[in-house]
């Protein structure tokens, strides 16, 4: 009876060691998960701080990268003055003036991104002021549109000048302005 007794004690002792065991296992995998998840939710602050800094970086370099190609497109002329905004039409025809200029310095086809980093006016100006420089040089100031209504604005020197005046009709000139004013 007293060996029965003791088996049962000992049963007893081991089931409760057992329980023991688990529950304190319990509490270690508890307290390892929340600081798994105390860990976890210090990295995504720093990689939500890293990426607002990379993105703070994306975007002063985007700014730098303007900066330099404006410089470059006035490199070896003066810059243009600026006129009070008061008359519209005058300072359109400045830019424009300007503007042809630059493509008589160096002919080639400019995208109208291309003209906004140059000029370091809004788009919707710059389109204004292609359209004043076709108005203004007809002659050597050609505008084309592209895929997916990308304008090109291009600078043909006298001799392919007269070339592309006899080759053109009036018909796309119509149809390029009808466009334009769409856009704008």
């Amino acid at each position: 009876m007293f060996e029965d007794l003791l088996d049962l004690y000992r049963t007893k002792a081991a089931e409760k060691e057992r329980e023991w065991k688990e529950a304190q296992a319990m509490i270690d995998f508890i307290s390892s998960i929340d600081k798994m998840t105390s860990e976890i939710s210090s990295k995504q602050n720093d990689v939500d701080l890293l990426g607002r800094l990379i993105d703070q970086v994306d975007r002063l370099s985007k700014e730098v990268a303007d900066l330099k190609s404006q410089l470059r497109a006035r490199q070896g002329r003066p810059a243009p003055v600026q006129e009070p905004v008061t008359n519209e039409g005058k300072a359109l025809d400045n830019h424009a003036r300007t503007l042809i200029e630059i493509m008589a310095e160096r002919p080639s086809r400019y995208t109208t991104s291309e003209l906004v980093d140059m000029l370091g006016l809004n788009k919707t100006t710059v389109i204004s002021v292609m359209k004043r420089a076709v108005e203004l040089d007809p002659r050597h100031v050609k505008m084309t549109q592209g895929k997916r209504r990308k304008l090109f604005l291009s600078y043909v020197p006298e001799e392919e000048g007269r070339m592309a005046e006899s080759d053109s009709t009036s018909g796309d000139s119509d149809r390029m302005k009808l466009e334009l004013m769409a856009m704008t």
